[in-house]
């Protein structure tokens, strides 16, 4: 299977919006931006899966500064076909690929890495093998879930 990543303008021009808005996810619609976010991670994601209907449906287009599996998996659940970034991991392009996404992006590395840069993110760990959204997100919400309780332990 070919993969569908381009390094592009529109990557370049997709950061300098990040950028100009303070965000690290940004979704447009018919060219407009409907959301913005700076929340890390798939917070953004999550965030927006929670607006009504309606303003999530149409033709999406996705700006993150980061795409994951896990992200990418989510965008999909979102009907997300268009994704623009700085950063897209080898298994989000596998993913995108199996899906029909497209994305654009400056730089491609094997996985994202933790917080603490010593290792795979847990995110995109807890989809590993994974490729149906549906699936990917009860494995993303049980890893946040798993993440948070170790966060009130400490």
């Amino acid at each position: 299977m070919k993969r569908q990543v381009y390094i592009s303008v529109n990557a370049r021009l997709a950061k300098e919006l990040l950028e100009k808005h303070d965000a690290a996810c940004i979704i447009l619609k018919n060219n407009e931006i409907i959301f913005t976010h700076a929340g890390i991670g798939v917070k953004p994601l999550i965030a927006f899966m929670e607006k009504p209907l309606e303003e999530r449906s149409g033709d999406l287009v996705l700006v993150d500064k980061v795409i994951g599996k896990a992200a990418l998996l989510m965008a999909v659940k979102l009907g997300i076909r268009s994704i623009y970034t700085p950063l897209v991991s080898e298994e989000a392009l596998d993913a995108a690929t199996v899906h029909g996404v497209i994305i654009e992006a400056l730089e491609t590395v094997p996985y994202i890495i933790n917080r603490t840069n010593d290792g795979k993110c847990p995110l995109e760990q807890s989809v590993t093998g994974i490729y149906d959204p549906e699936e990917a997100f009860v494995k993303i919400k049980q890893a946040i879930a798993e993440l948070m309780k170790k966060i009130v332990t400490l």
